[in-house]
């Protein structure tokens, strides 16, 4: 299986590559700030869920402002060619709503809400930490620790929320986590075929 550590490694030292995935990233975040305000009856929105939104639209304009950084204000929109991965990227989303959709197998918006964020929550406590790292040479690091810290209180209040529902087996959120990393791993390893096509074309004679 490709390591997502190579890949985001390779991937931050090609600035235009690398700006084209943080402008990906802005768009799963917006993307999840879609799917909360979709997914909540107007009537029963709190002050949590909208601090959540509102966090979530922060987080894409930042990963928005460093594509535009690194790509010298070029990646102005979500249009596949200002993408890297685009594709794949807006799948990963689907792939976690509908799978959790598909276990709950009832209309229940908000305990859905709940299981898909504690998902994508728990994905971005493990890629974040490290992506940190990767970002620090462009002055971004100071940025991705905010948002890592905001991620990690989304993930203790969505934890916290979940123990008032009725919890899912622990064969039903192992099915649900299994779903969540390949749905990513079809997006690191779109990643990994655009850097391997790039390392082929430059040896080109």
């Amino acid at each position: 299986m490709t390591n997502w550590k190579t890949v985001l490694t390779e991937l931050s030292q090609r600035p235009k590559d690398h700006a084209r995935f943080l402008n990906s990233i802005s768009l799963m975040e917006y993307m999840g700030a879609r799917k909360i305000m979709k997914s909540q009856h107007e009537e029963s929105i709190s002050a949590d869920v909208l601090a959540h939104m509102a966090e979530e639209i922060r987080h894409a304009q930042v990963f928005k402002k460093m594509a535009l950084k690194l790509s010298e204000g070029h990646l102005v929109s979500y249009e596949e060619e200002h993408l890297l991965a685009g594709h794949e990227a807006r799948a990963y989303m689907q792939a976690v709503d509908q799978g959790v959709a598909g276990v709950l197998k009832k209309q229940d918006s908000y305990y859905n809400y709940l299981l898909s964020t504690l998902l994508i929550e728990e994905r971005a406590n493990k890629v974040y930490p490290f992506y940190a790292q990767l970002l620090e040479p462009y002055g971004f690091a100071t940025q991705i620790q905010k948002i890592l810290r905001e991620e990690e209180h989304h993930l203790k209040e969505i934890e916290d929320h979940l123990k008032e529902k009725q919890s899912l087996s622990s064969q039903q959120m192992e099915h649900l986590r299994e779903l969540e990393t390949a749905a990513f791993m079809v997006l690191i390893e779109a990643v990994s075929l655009h850097l391997r096509c790039q390392r082929e074309f430059q040896l080109t004679p």
